[in-house]
């Protein structure tokens, strides 16, 4: 999601009726529950935020590479409860909100000249699994133009491998805050020696804006296949570059090369919650 520019192509996926009842059973048993055991479930009744002097915690508030930098032109700072006195976060009943807003004037020296303030949460230090069904309940931001929220999974490593630019990636969503009625779902993979990606875009009738939705992957040896609220939308090979567990990342970013700068139509304060997070490995029961 993070690490490449604004997507040169993209395959128009729209939702429609599968073909054929075997074909329906066969797609709704993949997601059954039965057939995975639960292996990682934050349900945000609190967030455990990760402690770099205990290393402890749960929830990183920042990505490997050093805070300060900004990739993609984005316009935010993803900033730290403690460290900045300020939190993008807040749980409600169960959700967890990932707040952006302009930047306060008590911080505007020490967010490297970024007019928004965001959040952005990863289990980079805390936990990461090799293939599975991964997936985040969520109600994506309204507010408008230059919102780009997003879940996301990248190989974990202890820091950024040397002279690689790009890690392979699964985008299970991404949206844009201009475009209630769209999500995106992408690979990027490097097996060819440079950045190759495969996006899908995925325009409903449904503004995902307004309910939650449950947006889930399942990544084997040979597939990665998403879905939405249960329902196939698209799918391609597994890159061969797909071979290190894999952490998960939430974040609300804010401007960008490819969603361009909030303007005058932009509400502030904008806000991605999220019900919960869940990954499961096959248990082999439903193989046959």
């Amino acid at each position: 999601m993070k690490m490449t520019c604004h997507r040169r192509f993209a395959l128009l996926v729209t939702l429609s009726l599968l073909g054929g009842a075997a074909h329906a059973q066969s797609e709704k048993r993949i997601l059954d529950d039965r057939c995975w055991d639960l292996s990682f479930e934050e349900p945000f009744d609190t967030l455990s935020l990760w402690n770099e002097s205990t290393r402890e915690g749960l929830w990183r508030t920042r990505y490997i590479w050093p805070r300060d930098v900004i990739i993609n032109d984005e316009q935010q700072f993803y900033i730290d409860p403690e460290e900045h006195g300020v939190s993008p976060f807040s749980i409600d009943d169960g959700i967890l909100s990932i707040e952006a807003n302009p930047t306060p004037r008590a911080l505007r020296g020490v967010v490297s000249g970024q007019p928004y303030i965001s959040g952005v949460l990863t289990t980079e230090k805390s936990y990461s699994q090799k293939y599975g069904r991964f997936e985040v309940s969520a109600r994506l931001p309204r507010g408008g133009q230059g919102l780009w929220s997003a879940f996301w999974l990248l190989p974990s490593f202890e820091q950024w491998p040397e002279g690689v630019a790009v890690l392979p990636e699964i985008d299970v969503m991404e949206s844009l805050g201009h475009q209630p009625n769209t999500y995106h779902t992408t690979l990027h993979t490097n097996q060819t020696g440079e950045l190759t990606s495969f996006p899908f875009d995925h325009t409903l009738k449904a503004d995902l804006t307004r309910d939650f939705h449950l947006y889930s992957v399942v990544w084997t040896p040979e597939t990665v296949t998403w879905y939405l609220d249960g329902k196939r939308m698209a799918s391609h090979p597994t890159p061969d570059d797909y071979t290190r567990p894999v952490h998960f990342l939430l974040n609300l970013a804010v401007g960008g090369s490819w969603p361009g700068s909030p303007d005058a139509s932009t509400e502030f304060p904008a806000s991605f919650d999220i019900d919960y997070v869940r990954a499961w490995t096959d248990n082999g029961s439903c193989n046959s």
